[in-house]
């Protein structure tokens, strides 16, 4: 199985509120097509490749973000 792991970091203003409600848009338009854990660290690990590439794509508008690809090896 692969999993996509997306860690952002945001700035503390009503962007990153913006942010969240596209993100929370997103996932109610798209309701299930994907697994999503989020961590209080600014992560989410999704199966989705569009998914991770849309929080990717959003918080790099205003952030900094990574998307790292992981894989189960055995």
């Amino acid at each position: 199985m692969t999993v996509w792991i997306v860690d952002y970091d945001l700035p503390a203003d009503n962007r990153r509120r913006r942010f969240y409600r596209a993100i929370a848009d997103w996932m109610a338009e798209h309701v299930g097509t994907h697994v999503t854990k989020w961590s209080t660290w600014s992560v989410v690990i999704t199966d989705n490749p569009e998914f991770a590439d849309f929080v990717y794509q959003e918080a790099k508008k205003i952030g900094r973000a990574h998307m790292y690809r992981a894989e189960q090896l055995k």
